[in-house]
């Protein structure tokens, strides 16, 4: 039994001395990955599209003001009101319009964008798996990611333990 522990501690001493690390290039993943391709382009016919609508809403409306503009000192104090309610009612649908859109545009190309690499996180499971790595970043010019991590070298609760050691011990005053 004492044999077998001991087996057990150089079986995981071996591991952790023997871990490998990779990385891959994200913009070339963003390039060429088919799926990637596909998000992005689907994401920015729908952000075009709602650009669209946004400058129709906002063309009516420059419409209306010049037509105001141009009827202006003819127009009866009445029909005066109702050109300005008009115009007001169009800013006001313009903005609400413009700020439910790029609500919506935001949830959805972050919730599709999280799809993509929840499926890199995937795919990189079993790759990582099958040829020993331990763990894998994501290189770009503007950041770094960790993709994929092996739970061997978690230090997670240690860093825990000590930090709230460190905590717990008597501050000076």
């Amino acid at each position: 039994m004492k044999s077998d522990t001991h087996k057990q501690v150089q079986d995981k001493a071996a591991v952790l001395n023997s871990f490998k690390i990779a990385y891959f290039e994200l913009d070339s993943v963003q390039n060429n990955y088919a799926y990637y391709k596909e998000v992005r382009d689907y994401l920015t016919k729908k952000d075009k599209a709602n650009t669209e609508k946004l400058n129709k809403i906002k063309s009516d409306y420059l419409n209306k003001y010049k037509e105001y503009q141009q009827k202006g000192g003819q127009l009866s104090e009445k029909e005066q009101n109702d050109y300005q309610q008009t115009l007001m009612r169009l800013q006001n649908d313009f903005q609400e319009t413009e700020q439910n859109i790029n609500n919506e545009m935001n949830a959805e190309a972050t919730e599709k964008l999280q799809t993509v690499k929840k499926k890199i996180e995937d795919y990189l499971k079993g790759y990582c798996t099958s040829r020993g790595l331990a763990y894998v970043f994501a290189a770009s010019d503007r950041d770094n990611f960790l993709y994929y991590k092996d739970t061997i070298r978690n230090i997670t609760p240690d860093i825990i333990k000590g930090l709230n050691d460190e905590y717990k011990k008597p501050r000076s005053k």
